[in-house]
């Protein structure tokens, strides 16, 4: 298949809806049509042309390789990008803006910097890597769905804000930074590993699911029981699980990013974390993993 690199001539100055950018769709197209396809900005339209400088390289396509789309340069002001992307790779060097990589179903895309709010924003599928930190609402809902992330791996190489995985109902998170307020909150399903300092009321009505800590966080869930020790299976077949996740996340060229997560590819399956029940308030069955820190993973 082919790369098709769009160079950033000069932020405009006004948010994009980059949307319409994806692997497969501009590797059909010749750069004249790509060039000439229209983008949302506000109430008003641009043309891909006036935003970027278009290239295309060609590749063997006997070798099995997705179609690849290249942004290169800081794109904060470009919201949607990868927006239901399904196949392909999607890379940014830079920034990226709001609703990255909504409701995507497969392929991969990379940021390497950080992203807006509502990263990975009901995303169902693929792989979805952030070097740098992310906004609020991660893989959560839009405002008024009951759903937010259902599938898929979302890594996030630095912080993440308030609302991380709201209503989340499937797939992995993880956090190789920081986490703000409401982290895991109204979890139905899925797993958020988070490897640095977590904010207030975490957990916050919690049906089912696992939020894993490599930190003690400063504060327990008071509607949190401690739920004992007798799940050495369970423990081992989870680490395994992470480590597994190693080589998916490579496919994002996200070397930085998976050193960032390194913790989490190295448990400890011989190290019990300690394990809570909650959250009681909502007759939830979630659980909260805080690793040893006899684990190779604690921090």
């Amino acid at each position: 298949m082919s790369t098709t690199t769009l160079r950033i001539k000069a932020a405009p100055g006004f948010r994009v809806d980059g949307s319409a950018l994806l692997p497969a769709a501009l590797a059909a197209q010749s750069t004249a049509d790509v060039a000439r396809i229209v983008l949302r900005a506000g109430n008003d339209t641009c043309a891909a042309g006036d935003l970027f400088d278009i290239s295309r390289s060609d590749r063997d396509a006997a070798n099995g390789a997705k179609a690849t789309l290249v942004i290169d340069g800081d794109a904060g002001w470009l919201d949607r990008i990868g927006a239901q992307l399904a196949d392909g790779h999607l890379h940014v060097t830079g920034a990226a803006g709001d609703y990255t990589g909504l409701r995507m179903t497969g392929g991969a895309l990379h940021i390497g910097g950080s992203a807006g709010a509502f990263t990975g924003c009901e995303m169902r599928g693929g792989q979805l890597g952030v070097a740098g930190s992310t906004g609020d609402f991660a893989a959560g809902a839009l405002p008024g769905d009951i759903e937010g992330m259902t599938g898929g791996t979302l890594a996030v190489g630095g912080d993440a804000g308030a609302r991380l995985g709201d209503r989340m109902r499937r797939g992995v998170v993880l956090v190789g930074g920081d986490a703000g307020d409401f982290a895991a909150s109204r979890l139905v399903a899925g797993t958020i590993g988070i490897a640095g300092r977590i904010g207030a009321h975490h957990a916050y009505g919690m049906r089912r699911g696992t939020l894993f800590l490599l930190r003690e966080p400063e504060r327990m869930p008071p509607t949190f029981a401690e739920g004992g020790r007798g799940f050495d299976v369970f423990w081992a077949l989870f680490a395994r699980a992470l480590a597994a996740l190693r080589e998916p996340l490579a496919t994002t060229g996200a070397a930085a990013l998976n050193t960032a997560l390194a913790p989490f590819f190295t448990l400890d399956a011989r190290a019990l974390p300690r394990r809570l029940s909650g959250d009681l308030a909502v007759d939830g069955r979630g659980e909260l993993l805080i690793a040893s820190t006899r684990g190779s993973g604690a921090h």
